[in-house]
């Protein structure tokens, strides 16, 4: 595989390395490119992780189904590293639980990690049994320390009443009739001794059971239930191909994403469009195949402003075709990260009309505008999520004209995490692109913030578009339980 025309450098450069050395090697690689932050966008960072993680699951010593605990836990310890060089990138965490996921559905479905109900009959009713009373009576004798089923009191051993320490020492313990408790592990059942009455419930069971299902004239009792003998078979075969199907999955998750956009986007409409991502653009060119509508593109001051300015001095120089980073197995740059100045020029390019304004207009604009659309970084399990630095002042403006907010974004960006510290999820970039060191009296004297994301609640948000389908910021919940289970494992 060819990967350097295909990925950026860094990302080719490791893609290259981890199939030639040790899984810890690579590790150490990729924890050096992400304090580096030589791996930008979150796709790319996904599949870096994803394409270590099958290295490390193909040369991990904990193989067999039996041994599938020990995998887990070595998955989640490298998970825990991968998360440490670089915490602000949930994309990670996000990737090592869908691996983790894919284990557990592995050693799940061959019945490896059964819970308590799977377990059989016999299995669970001598569970019960060893936590009861073994002395109990069915209430037959007043004496044996149950309730009778006529007064419902509690009796002593010695036939009175039963102190209240007594009773809140056996209020947790699970009742078994003593005849059931001849119950094995392999679910064998004595028959009922005949001389009980027919009052005796377990003698009214059996004989219904007897009545309608006759045993055989050779058996001496119910058989064990028939199970097939555990095989402890090799399942990293099996968590190899559910890596490779999220590897997939990032590959093709822009024209999924895109293939929602006819239903989004209409004839004639003005699109706000904020940021500028390689899943936005798809978006918005599978749209403009069969729709004419017209993109008000904002400049996203201060960190890609300069090209954009470019674009409002001398608008003619970027209505020339440029190459369009497309996704798709084969094509070129498809995960380089595109600026402002290059999704306008690519939209020109093939008929759509664009318009470019500054941050201060967007409330001037906004009342002409149909609805918004925004890329994302991260989606949080609540429905917010983590994007482009200016998004909530946008979502704001929206919502107080009520325009939609819609939402672009693969399902892998979607955290189980809650934002109960938004603060520490933001990252922030140079100061010098907004204070320049030529005003040395200026950045000596302040302390300059440059926060290159912003945290937009749930409730700004109106629709979330993934590969997957579409959800509402309170529906999201069903999803992350769709693609994570029911098991969240910490790797902060």
């Amino acid at each position: 595989m060819v990967v350097a025309d295909e990925y950026p450098p860094a990302l080719a450069k490791f893609l290259r390395v981890v199939n030639t050395v040790k899984a810890d090697d690579a590790t150490e690689i990729l924890i050096g490119l992400l304090k580096r932050r030589e791996i930008n966008s979150s796709r790319n960072v996904a599949k870096a992780v994803a394409k270590l993680l099958l290295r490390f699951v193909s040369q991990n010593r904990h193989t067999k189904l039996s041994e599938s605990a020990g995998l887990i836990k070595d998955v989640r310890e490298l998970g825990r590293y991968l998360v440490a060089a670089q915490p602000r990138e949930l994309v990670i965490g996000n990737i090592v639980r869908r691996v983790l996921g894919v284990i557990r559905e592995e050693s799940h479905e061959s019945g490896v990690l059964p819970g308590f109900a799977d377990l059989t009959l016999g299995g669970r009713l001598s569970r019960a049994s060893s936590v009861g009373d073994e002395s109990a009576d069915f209430g037959s004798n007043p004496g044996s320390g149950t309730a009778t089923p006529h007064s419902g009191r509690p009796f002593s051993r010695d036939g009175g009443e039963e102190d209240i320490d007594a009773m809140s020492r056996r209020k947790s313990k699970a009742y078994i009739p003593p005849n059931l408790r001849n119950l094995t592990r392999q679910g064998s059942i004595a028959l009922p001794n005949p001389s009980y009455g027919e009052n005796n419930l377990q003698h009214a069971l059996f004989s219904l059971l007897m009545n309608s299902a006759p045993l055989p004239n050779d058996s001496p009792g119910l058989k064990p239930e028939s199970r097939e003998p555990f095989e402890d078979k090799d399942i990293r075969g099996d968590v190899i191909e559910g890596i490779r199907e999220l590897m997939d999955e990032l590959e093709m998750v822009d024209e999924q994403v895109a293939a929602h956009s006819e239903t989004h986007i209409h004839a004639n409409e003005i699109v706000m469009v904020l940021g500028s991502s390689v899943t936005l653009q798809a978006f918005l060119m599978r749209a403009a195949i069969k729709r004419k509508f017209t993109v008000v593109m904002i400049e996203t001051y201060p960190n890609d402003y300069l090209e954009t300015q470019e674009v409002l001095k001398a608008p003619s120089k970027f209505t020339t075709t440029i190459p369009v980073k497309q996704s798709g197995k084969g094509s070129s740059a498809k995960d380089e990260l595109v600026t402002t100045a290059e999704l306008k020029a690519t939209l020109t390019s093939i008929g759509v009309e664009t318009i470019l304004i500054p941050d201060s207009a967007v409330p001037a604009v906004m009342s002409r505008v149909n609805k918004v659309l925004m890329g994302s970084h991260v989606i949080l399990r609540n429905g917010s999520m983590i994007t482009i630095a200016g998004a909530k002042t946008v979502a704001r403006c929206a919502q107080e004209h009520s325009i939609p907010v819609v939402v672009v974004s693969g399902v892998y960006k979607l955290s189980p995490r809650y934002p109960f510290d938004p603060d520490s999820m933001l990252e922030t970039g140079e100061s010098s692109t907004i204070v320049g060191w030529e005003d040395g009296e200026m950045v000596g004297g302040a302390e300059i913030f440059n926060p290159t994301m912003d945290f937009v609640p749930g409730e700004l948000v109106d629709h979330y578009i993934t590969n997957v389908g579409g959800y509402t910021p309170q529906n999201l919940y069903k999803l992350v339980e769709e693609q994570y289970g029911t098991v969240i494992d910490n790797l902060e």
